[in-house]
């Protein structure tokens, strides 16, 4: 990825060279994905947080982890 030299940018404009105009279903895609992580990321801090483990969580909870490849 190229630096801008510091530039102000439209943010906007970069997402939709990026992932396509807004209601597109790529960009709809990307934001999707985009909540996915985060949330994810939200849920890993506040469990790290807890000082509890993936199999802890998933007790408590009362499902099940599941291994995934990445």
């Amino acid at each position: 990825m190229k630096t801008n030299n510091h530039k102000i940018v439209d943010f906007d404009a970069v997402l939709d060279a990026k992932f396509g105009m807004e209601g597109t279903k790529e960009r709809m895609r990307a934001e999707e994905n985009a909540y996915s992580f985060y949330s994810g990321k939200i849920l890993q801090n506040a469990r790290k947080d807890a000082k509890m483990t993936q199999a802890e969580l998933a007790e408590k909870v009362q499902t099940k982890v599941v291994k995934t490849v990445c």
